[in-house]
């Protein structure tokens, strides 16, 4: 009882504190509020004096929203009247390769340019009558490729009128081949998609689709050049449309023309067009979804059933997929759907919807779909009276399109504002330096123009976006605004108290990190939909969802089959009296998903081998060892993490891999380097699947601003110490990774520097650290001067800070470049990469040594099938199952799920950049890995804490690596004394390198 009094007690004061803490907040929020009002606002503050020669380290070209502002206050309007079609081979000039004419695509007789390869272009000539805004559209024919979107960028005499010209979307089309398949279990699965030849007519409009209309262009009476240029993937232009701005009518205007024609309301008739049949789709990753909600449409409580479609998947800007559906009579219809809307808190979605082909009134360019935590129904209408909507007798086609316009220039501002934020951060590190002392009076106000005006200016344009949030339909108190709500406020304190923010740069730095990831997240626009509506107007709309009761019923349905339903297995599951290979994936089940499908569909089928697959939670390698313990190892284990097959080996519970007849053929797939940490007592225990890859990053717009052209890019780490003061004395840094939350990561941090001088981890065959030799001295020199001598920041979000330009350079990994790949359009043609730097050698190359290494698959030496599993292995890891996995990933998941797979021909097969795959190539060249050795989790732990004594502790560079030595010798020494290597023969030979 006195305990139980006692949790009472804490939990009413926990809750207690809670509340003072949001009565506070929204205290000072409100104060915020009303001091606003009191917050002058600078109208005329010329900022372009400031940032000229500055802020052209963020973007060189303008925004849309920007370049259209600036016509229009320079009396710009839209022309009128005007249209010319130019028809493909009417061109005024053709890039010298890269291109070629094709003839009969999809029965056009005419033959026509195809941009082939990347960089590849064709010149137009337009002459338009009078100044003013026109609009383009180009009619397409996506060729074989990739199975990307096509990407184009457009220049209208020889340059970029705003950034998003540089990157236009035109997607192919997708449709399911054939319908959904089952397992034994009746579990339902999504069927392949596949694509759909034809050609296709879109509008210039922004990839992100964060601007409503087609693009305006700005063309002088005259003649203008338009180039349209190659950026990904080839395709043909049918012909180049431009023309002045289409007018779309609203809804009053078609009203009135329903009466001018006499159209009638229908009478009977409500047809519900299942959303997960959707018949073509821009994207192969928009595919049918399961929900469990007992009204969605079809409902099946014993099984998995994807009866909706969209969700997290369909939710990027340009996104679109079409239903069919047939009408019984010409008249007047009502539309709605039954959609899920609970991914954005309080703030509604949108998407344009056309019918035939096109907008049937000014609205439907952007439909608005409201949160809420539950389903709804949708009348496509903002009031009670829905639109009415005229349908031919026959076959009709409904498009949905992911729309973001609405809130686009709300994203715009507050974009601008983390650009402005960032400009000044790099002002005050010119004043203060990287490591300014927070007690010092820098005197910021007279060093830096304008300081407290322009802080309350970005506070204003913060303000402006939250009550443009609010007019858009945000409901107060969402928390989608309190981001907005926090960096106002510290805008505002900074601009009363300049002296605060030497002291407070890092929290100024994280904000805009913050509101970075803000404009990220509300970019995303998902939906979910069960079923469309078309139905004549007296029919009642169908009820949004089940009643309570009815769902807590299938609730308490699900949780008592929970109990006996098996979770791991995927796809049919054979009998355990059958001759099965087992096989354990530690990935996702949507992964997991895929492999079983192709496993089902191709590797079965050609060898007779049937095969059980299991999911187990990824990074849970213990998983592993103690069914390897209790005599329950799985046949193959695919996602183990790359440290781990050595702990088996060691234990004789592993399959060595060249013990096969063909395993020297089959790690020909892979780069030499890649498979020393597999290799222990001259045996091979693993084939990787993936590999992480580090490169170096460079903004190409910076680097010419500092009058460093491509060809003087840093190759060496010299050239590299060389840059780093011509970076810091313009504000500005360079990025190595070091994550010292994660101590894990060190290792690999550290591992490039000690290979490119020529040390390694171990010596005497994995017995003793090699870390106190003269290499390693000099490698962990080198590592951890970056930070001390040249003071590169200890920690940062290269991904944000590279974007705002404060970091224009630096080595990261994989995951960088999908983040700048997919979520910074704007940097679109001013970004790339290279090898990472290195050390030169006596022969002139350059030691660019490094490794990524990630994930793994093993066969157990307990299982029965050895040969049927090396039969799997090679299967899995071979070319053409590698480039499917990933292409079908990528389909499913989007380019953030990019496949990094280690087999070198897949890599070249799958969908990057034919650039980006040489750089890559290139670095793979000096791919190499650590060798994974009983007892190196110490020599992880140690190097981090090397680091940490040097850089944090000024700790003498050999003190703090002879000290973690010892430690590392001991560990390793008890591991070896446990398992008995040293008696064992053949461990005092050296171990075979690659």
């Amino acid at each position: 009882m006195l305990r139980f009094l006692k949790t009472y007690k804490m939990t009413l004061l926990f809750l207690i504190a809670t509340t003072v803490f949001i009565v506070v907040w929204n205290a000072n929020r409100g104060f915020n509020d009303e001091a606003m009002a009191s917050v002058p606002r600078h109208d005329g503050l010329d900022e372009s004096s400031i940032l000229q020669g500055e802020d052209t380290s963020s973007l060189l070209e303008p925004s849309y929203y920007k370049y259209i502002g600036l016509h229009k206050e320079s009396g710009a309007s839209d022309s009128q009247g005007f249209q010319i079609v130019i028809p493909s081979l009417d061109y005024s000039g053709l890039s010298p390769e890269g291109t070629a004419e094709k003839t009969g695509l999809d029965g056009m007789a005419a033959p026509v340019v195809a941009l082939l390869e990347e960089d590849s272009w064709a010149d137009y000539e337009v002459s338009v009558p009078e100044d003013g805004f026109y609009q383009m559209g180009m009619s397409y024919y996506a060729l074989p490729g990739k199975r990307s979107d096509v990407v184009r960028s457009v220049m209208i005499d020889g340059k970029y009128p705003f950034f998003q010209a540089k990157k236009l979307d035109f997607s192919r089309m997708w449709r399911e081949a054939g319908e959904p398949w089952h397992d034994n279990q009746n579990n339902q699965y999504n069927p392949k998609r596949e694509e759909v030849s034809g050609w296709q007519y879109r509008d210039f409009t922004d990839a992100e689709a964060k601007v409503e209309e087609p693009f305006r262009f700005y063309l002088t009476k005259g003649t203008h050049v338009v180039r349209i240029h190659t950026v990904r993937e080839p395709a043909a232009i049918g012909e180049l449309r431009v023309f002045s701005p289409k007018v779309i009518p609203d809804y009053d205007e078609i009203s009135v023309m329903y009466d001018e024609k006499g159209y009638k309301k229908t009478e009977g008739h409500l047809i519900k067009v299942q959303a997960e049949t959707s018949t073509l789709r821009s994207d192969p990753t928009l595919k049918r979804i399961e929900d469990r909600e007992p009204d969605t449409e079809p409902f099946n409580k014993d099984a998995v059933v994807l009866n909706s479609f969209g969700g997290l998947s369909w939710r990027e800007g340009g996104q679109w997929a079409e239903w069919e559906f047939e009408v019984p009579e010409s008249g007047l219809y009502h539309i709605g759907a039954r959609y899920g809307q609970w991914f954005l808190n309080g703030i509604p979605v949108q998407r344009k919807m056309t019918i035939n082909g096109e907008l049937p009134f000014k609205e439907m360019n952007a439909v608005s779909f409201p949160y809420k935590a539950e389903w709804q129904i949708s009348t496509f209408s903002p009031g009670d009276d829905s639109y009415l909507f005229y349908l031919e007798k026959g076959k009709n086609i409904i498009r949905m399109e992911v729309q973001i316009g609405g809130l686009g220039e709300i994203l715009e501002n507050v974009t601008d504002t983390i650009q402005k934020m960032s400009l000044l951060t790099r002002e005050v590190i010119r004043v203060t330096g990287t490591n300014p002392d927070p007690n010092a009076d820098w005197k910021l106000d007279r060093n830096i123009p304008d300081l407290e005006p322009r802080l309350q200016n970005m506070a204003w344009s913060l303000e402006d976006g939250i009550q443009s949030l609010y007019d858009f339909g945000v409901k107060r108190g969402s928390s989608e605004v309190s981001t907005l709500y926090e960096a106002r406020d510290v805008l505002l304190s900074m601009a009363d108290q300049p002296s605060t923010i030497p002291a407070r740069l890092t929290q100024f730095t994280e904000l805009q990190s913050s509101l970075g990831l803000w404009v990220n997240g509300l970019s995303r626009h998902s939906l979910v939909l069960d079923y469309l509506i078309v139905k004549s107007p007296e029919q009642e709309w169908p009820r949004p969802a089940a009643p309570w009761y009815v769902r807590a019923g299938t609730s308490v349905g699900d949780l008592f089959r929970s109990f006996t339903k098996e979770y791991g297995g995927v796809g049919t599951v054979y009998a355990e009296d059958e001759e099965v290979l087992d096989v354990w994936i530690a990935r996702g089940r949507d992964w997991v998903e895929i492999i079983k499908q192709m496993i089902d569909e191709d590797f079965t089928p050609e060898t007779g081998i049937k095969v059980n697959v299991n999911v187990i939670p990824a990074q849970q390698m213990q998983l592993l060892m103690l069914a390897n313990t209790s005599g329950m190892a799985p046949d193959v284990a695919l996602g183990v993490e790359g440290e781990v097959p050595i702990d088996f080996a060691v234990r004789n519970a592993l399959v060595n891999l060249n013990e096969f007849e063909d395993y020297e053929a089959v790690a020909d797939r892979f780069r030499p380097g890649a498979l020393i940490p597999y290799k222990y007592d001259g045996g091979d225990y693993a084939l990787p699947e993936n590999q992480n890859f580090y490169m170096l990053f460079y903004r190409k717009d910076i680097m010419s601003e500092l009058g460093i052209s491509e060809a003087d890019i840093p190759q060496t780490w010299q050239e590299v110490m060389d840059l780093i003061p011509l970076l810091q004395q313009n504000g500005m840094d360079f990025f190595y990774p070091h994550a010292p939350n994660m101590p894990q990561l060190a290792i690999n941090e550290f591992a490039p520097f000690l290979f490119q001088n020529g040390g390694d981890f171990y010596t005497e065959n994995g017995a003793r650290s090699a870390l106190d030799s003269p290499e390693a001295m000099q490698a962990m020199r080198m590592w951890t001067g970056l930070f001390t001598n040249y003071r590169i920041a200890k920690q940062a979000d290269f991904y944000n800070r590279f974007r705002s330009g404060e970091m224009p350079i630096g080595v990261a990994d994989y995951s960088t470049y999908i983040l700048l790949s997919t979520a910074a359009p704007e940097l679109t043609g001013w970004w790339s990469m290279k090898p990472m730097p290195g050390i030169k050698q006596e022969n002139g190359q350059i030691n660019r040594s490094t490794g990524g290494l990630a994930q793994t698959g093993i066969i157990f030496k307990s299982s029965k099938s050895q040969e049927e599993a090396w039969e799997f292995l090679k299967w899995w890891t071979g070319a053409d199952a590698q480039e499917r996995f990933g292409s079908e990933l990528e389909a499913l998941l989007g380019v953030e799920a990019r496949w990094n797979t280690a087999n070198v021909e897949a890599l070249q097969r799958l969908p990057w950049q034919q650039s980006d795959i040489e750089a890559i190539l290139e670095q793979w060249e000096w791919f190499r890995e650590r060798e994974v050795v009983l007892g190196g989790y110490f020599t992880t732990r140690h190097v981090a804490n090397m680091w940490n004594e040097i850089v944090l502790n000024g700790r003498i560079h050999r003190e703090a690596v002879e000290a973690g030595v010892k430690e590392i010798n001991k560990e390793l020494r008890k591991k070896r004394e446990e398992f008995g290597l040293d008696r064992q023969s053949g461990q005092g030979e050296e171990r075979e390198q690659p």
